[in-house]
């Protein structure tokens, strides 16, 4: 048998956070190092335990979004996953930036938490399908030409001196 998933989770919500926590304890793959209610403890529970992830809730005291950062810092090995209610694209985006490799809302299913963390760990991404769906179809969206990357070089030049007085 291989060695479980190590995990440390953060959030602000005690009854819900010891539902993860037994949720995820039910998996002999999957085994939760540390606890934290705020990001300042995230962080501080990801330094002295070295997990294999971090799942962080976005909006818990101190900002999730933050914790992330620090981690992702802190401890390079560690792969994040964000936990939340929001579908708003461009927190998806950010967490992402801040070093989460998922994305997940909190209205999953304790066993496709599971499978998605499993995955995260084995080095694939993740984003709750209903927003990778949004962030796709926006990317793929039609951008409107910038004008001046029309210009000769010479109507630049002439443009710069125009714009110089």
């Amino acid at each position: 048998m291989t060695e479980p998933i190590r995990i440390v989770i953060a959030d602000d919500h005690p009854l819900f956070l010891d539902g993860l926590v037994a949720t995820l304890s039910a998996d002999a793959e999957i085994r939760v190092v540390g606890i934290a209610h705020a990001a300042a403890a995230a962080v501080k529970a990801a330094r002295e335990n070295l997990p294999d992830l971090a799942l962080l809730d976005v909006t818990m005291p101190g900002g999730g979004l933050e914790a992330a950062r620090q981690i992702d810092v802190a401890c390079p090995n560690t792969r994040i996953v964000m936990l939340t209610n929001s579908e708003d694209e461009d927190q998806v985006l950010a967490a992402m930036k801040a070093g989460a490799r998922g994305y997940v809302l909190k209205g999953i299913a304790g066993r496709e938490l599971r499978t998605v963390l499993k995955a995260v760990h084995a080095g694939e991404v993740y984003v709750a399908p209903s927003l990778a769906y949004v962030m796709l179809k926006e990317m793929s969206r039609p951008r409107t030409p910038d004008p001046l990357d029309e210009l000769t070089s010479r109507e630049r030049e002439v443009l710069e001196l125009v714009a110089e007085g």
